[in-house]
């Protein structure tokens, strides 16, 4: 397993050993820069934007959520993207306050939908899906499914999270933002 043990030469310049998250800055239609304020200065008016947690208008809500990609064949079993995901206010609320997010049932979810545009794929920003609680504390997982308005229900982003992914497409994705391995397998 040279991913593993002896990594790849990337063109980034680095040497990745293992898999690491791809992580999207803002969620579509945030005009300014990625200038993150404290989790803890949430505001429901306005525009806000955390690490954690963005407000537009005071009327779109978005947080964080992990998208996996279920890998066929290799460990770990999963290649992530962290990931923008809008929900309706009253989800929003209960998900940003931790007193009320600690009284969620495991697996509690929400209706949720990807606020980002995937490299490595086509249109991905308004896929519909489920925010589903976690006991780790950790963002909520998102499973993109089911009908898409003004989608394709066979979107290959549904496709590749419903029946998992090859190392070849991951080493694709990679290089979608920027890591190019394939070169460099097991250098």
């Amino acid at each position: 397993h040279a991913f593993h043990d002896k990594g790849f030469a990337c063109s980034c310049g680095e040497r990745h050993v293992g898999l690491f998250q791809i992580q999207m800055q803002v969620p579509k239609g945030w005009s300014g820069d990625p200038t993150y304020e404290p989790n803890e200065a949430l505001r429901m008016n306005g525009d806000f934007l955390s690490f954690d947690y963005c407000v537009m208008e005071g009327k779109y809500f978005a947080m964080r959520m992990r998208l996996p990609l279920a890998m066929r064949g290799a460990e770990p079993a999963a290649f992530m993207y962290t990931v923008w995901a809008s929900l309706n206010r009253a989800e929003f609320e209960l998900y940003t306050n931790p007193a009320r997010r600690a009284e969620l049932a495991p697996n509690a979810r929400a209706p949720a939908r990807l606020v980002n545009n995937i490299n490595g794929y086509d249109n991905t920003g308004g896929l519909m899906g489920s925010a589903f609680h976690e006991k780790d504390g950790g963002y909520p997982v998102l499973l993109v499914h089911g009908v898409q308005p003004d989608n394709d229900a066979n979107h290959p982003l549904l496709r590749d999270q419903r029946n998992g992914i090859g190392v070849d497409t991951m080493l694709h994705l990679f290089a979608a933002y920027g890591h190019e391995m394939r070169t460099g397998a097991g250098k």
